[in-house]
């Protein structure tokens, strides 16, 4: 069984042509038949219903949306979330936040594949290096944990330098997923989104899904992973 599964940070939604529009990245996640979608920045606290913009972005393909807010105001929230055509067997949020930082968690959840449960972790890891580096050892030691199912780790995670020691360690446990330049959009020269699984052999294809729409939707593409589940 194969699986189509992304990472984007869809950038609050706002796309580089200034539109704020939750429908059409709805829409280009159907075209592309994408099953399970991690996705940074989900911000519905500009919006004037939340509950739409939720709706708009699952359109009537995605069943299921677990959300990971950040941060929360009386009409929205900002953060992490997980869309999913597969039943969201559990789910849990995992604080990785510095202090005097913006707000960063983990959201992990498994997912009732007809091949049995798909484990996937989303994050959205933070610029500054001291940060980044807690956050990235909070990831390590969450992945480290045993676990017998499919394991896709994704996000933004904000390191660009292929030498980081942060991303070896994370290397010498999982299957770093091939992947290109996915920021900014405009002329793409840094690979902030990023993928991860366990077994290796877990990812059969991966690819930056670069398109005349994606390049307007947001200032990130989506990285794309087809993984085969046997």
């Amino acid at each position: 069984m194969t699986i189509r599964i992304v990472t984007y940070n869809i950038h609050g939604a706002k796309g580089i042509d200034g539109r704020r529009d939750y429908l059409r990245i709805g829409l280009f996640l159907k075209h592309h038949n994408i099953d399970v979608a991690l996705i940074q920045e989900m911000d519905t606290r500009t919006g004037s219903d939340p509950i739409r913009d939720i709706q708009e972005l699952k359109t009537d393909h995605f069943k299921y949306f677990v959300a990971a807010p950040t941060m929360e105001r009386e009409k929205g929230w900002y953060g992490n979330a997980i869309l999913s055509r597969f039943p969201v067997f559990s789910h849990k949020i995992m604080d990785i936040s510095s202090p005097d930082r913006e707000p960063r968690n983990i959201v992990e959840a498994f997912l009732e594949t007809p091949k049995g449960l798909l484990h996937v972790i989303n994050t959205h890891k933070g610029l500054k290096i001291a940060e980044r580096n807690l956050q990235m050892k909070k990831l390590f030691d969450f992945v480290t944990g045993d676990s017998s199912h499919p394991l896709i780790v994704g996000g933004d995670i904000n390191e660009w330098q292929s030498y980081s020691a942060n991303l070896k360690r994370l290397n010498n446990v999982l299957h770093a997923v091939p992947s290109g330049n996915t920021f900014p959009t405009r002329a793409p020269f840094l690979k902030l989104d990023r993928m991860w699984c366990r077994p290796p052999s877990l990812v059969r294809e991966s690819m930056v899904l670069k398109t005349s729409d994606s390049k307007y939707f947001s200032d990130h593409y989506p990285l794309l992973a087809e993984i085969q589940m046997i």
